[in-house]
């Protein structure tokens, strides 16, 4: 069933909350209160007649001409009938016949407007803020089989409530006089007579007027050299001639002209996702990144020992791009949309900033961070036998000191979970292990339960029983007597594991009682999959961990782990160094 035909009031949370605020919205108006008004002095004189007070404000709605099921639209959804707003958003004039309920086209909907202000006496209006308007009022309903409805309706001396929710913008609109003006300001101050010619003289348009990152400066840079043709449209994909200082000089007014339609100061993650993207899409693709990752390498202070190495470049590039899909991309179809850069976090824009304050990549811990990039590439490629860049299900089995059990990865290769980017059957490819690396270590995060639950789900029902727990745990018990440890039986475990998660059914696991339960989440799934997480935790020490949680209590088990590998690849890269001492000529 779709949400719109759920009864009202047996929705979503969300939706209820978003009903309520429009009807408080529509309420504190003036025209509303005198609206109700007339109502409840029909309610007391039946013989007058009920005549709706046209709108004041162009935000208002007439009731009187909304669908015949009797429920206002909030403001800016689309309508069913010709009542209301049209397309631009200013109202329809309806005469008799046409309110009466003939549909109209469907149009694009707007986002809903703040209700229009009316200064006070005495002040400037304030086009930010609420209008002053009526006082709230008190409403007084009618009850049944009482005659009358008791006082009129008092003013009171109250403030109207302020507004807390701004719509977000899908569509750009046109560059504020303000920001032009900042342009100018900005070619002024840098003494910019005929036009920028490099891209280091669009930074600071690029940080103070379209609030976006420093390091999307020369990719802006080159796709206003290729808009206004100053260079050839096949070189957008051209890394090295972004770089390049333009032949013909980029004036004041040509970057309004490009920024508008593109850029909103005011929405950086709508700025963000339609620079990135090209022309022609709705979305952001794995190679639209390409441009603005060459430009942290090629700029950044953290990375200037990569220069001369070119393959680590290509491969922090992938590394990067893998785990923006990772968060972004939850359907795994290589695109990333808008909603999606404004629901998941962390931010990919916000992070795309903190570049500008972190000299050292080590400093960052999202995305970008060169030292998570250093364990993942190290982790891939010990397991990487013949180094030919494909995983198999026995390089796989090796990972974590052969923590997996078999069965755990051959449901990992039954690509059951996602499918595969590495267009060879039976193989896993880099941006395949990063995401399977990302759901093993950090396994309290959405992503990772739904990679785990579907591992144990092996008849996709959407729940999992003592059967399948049994399947996996069976290699488990074998495992452990081969190394002599002492054995918990399927039914201990399984009395132990069900008390931890709680599901709502006995004896039936569901996807939502793990995202209830996230903290246990990760256990749960470890003692029939991996045997080292399931030892470890059966000898770990509370109290350090809890201290090691106080201490950090911003990592994630992801941030630990990469900060424990990082610690042991150093110690045995200075052991290597040790055994190997350069020779000395002397």
């Amino acid at each position: 069933m779709s949400m719109a035909a759920k009864p009202h009031g047996h929705g979503c949370p969300y939706v209820n909350s978003k009903i309520n605020e429009f009807f408080w919205e529509w309420l504190l108006q003036p025209e509303s209160a005198q609206f109700i008004r007339q109502v409840i002095q029909n309610a007391e004189d039946p013989n007058s007649e009920v005549v709706a007070t046209p709108a004041q404000s162009p935000h208002h709605l007439h009731l009187r001409a909304s669908p015949s099921s009797g429920r206002p639209s909030p403001p800016g959804s689309p309508h069913r009938t010709s009542a209301g707003f049209g397309r631009d958003g200013q109202r329809d004039e309806l005469s008799g016949s046409d309110a009466a309920g003939q549909p109209t086209s469907p149009g694009q909907p707007s986002p809903p407007l703040s209700p229009a202000p009316q200064p006070a006496l005495g002040k400037e209006p304030d086009p930010l803020s609420p209008p002053p308007a009526s006082p709230p009022e008190r409403l007084v309903s009618p009850r049944p089989g009482l005659g009358g409805v008791g006082a009129s309706l008092q003013a009171s001396k109250g403030k109207s409530i302020p507004r807390f929710w701004w719509p977000k913008r899908e569509k750009i609109t046109d560059l504020a006089q303000e920001h032009k003006d900042a342009i100018h300001d900005i070619f002024v101050q840098q003494k910019i007579t005929d036009g920028i010619r490099t891209w280091d003289q669009c930074e600071q348009i690029v940080t103070e007027v379209f609030k976006l990152s420093k390091y999307f400066a020369a990719p802006i840079f080159h796709k206003m050299k290729v808009f206004y043709d100053i260079i050839d449209r096949a070189t957008i994909s051209q890394r090295e001639a972004m770089m390049q200082s333009t032949p013909v000089p980029i004036t004041e007014q040509m970057v309004v002209g490009w920024a508008t339609g593109r850029i909103q100061p005011e929405d950086p993650t709508l700025s963000f996702f339609t620079v990135v993207k090209k022309e022609h899409n709705d979305w952001i693709e794995r190679e639209d990144f390409d441009l603005f990752l060459y430009a942290i390498l090629m700029t950044h202070p953290g990375l200037d020992f990569l220069l001369e190495t070119q393959e680590f470049q290509e491969r922090y590039s992938d590394t990067v791009v893998s785990r923006i899909l990772y968060i972004y991309d939850r359907k795994g179809s290589g695109r990333v949309y808008l909603q999606n850069l404004r629901r998941y976090s962390p931010s990919i824009v916000e992070t795309w900033k903190q570049l500008e304050e972190c000299d050292d990549m080590k400093m960052i811990k999202d995305y970008f961070s060169y030292e998570h990039f250093y364990v993942i590439y190290c982790t891939f490629w010990e397991l990487d036998s013949d180094h030919d860049f494909l995983l198999d299900k026995d390089d796989l089995l090796k990972y974590d000191g052969h923590a997996l059990s078999r069965r755990t990865v051959d449901r990992i290769f039954s690509e059951v979970t996602f499918k595969f980017t590495s267009a060879v059957q039976g193989k896993m490819g880099y941006e395949d292990f990063i995401h399977f690396l990302l759901n093993d270590q950090d396994q309290i995060t959405d992503r990772s339960i739904e990679f785990w639950f579907n591992i144990f789900d092996l008849d996709g029902d959407g729940c999992i029983r003592d059967i399948e727990l049994k399947y996996f745990y069976e290699e488990q018990v074998q495992r452990m007597e081969c190394l002599n440890y002492e054995t918990i039986s399927f039914c201990d475990i399984l009395c132990q594991l069900h008390d931890m998660i709680m599901p709502r059914v006995p004896g039936e696991f569901r996807l939502n009682d793990f995202k209830r339960k996230r903290k246990h989440a990760g256990l749960f799934f470890c003692v029939f999959t991996s045997l080292n997480k399931f030892l470890a935790f059966e000898h770990r020490d509370p109290f350090a961990a809890k201290q090691e949680q106080l201490e950090n209590p911003a990592f994630t088990n992801w941030h630990r782990w990469c900060a424990d590998q990082y610690l042991r690849l150093a110690m045995e890269e200075g052991e290597d160094i040790d055994e190997d001492p350069p020779d000395n000529d002397s």
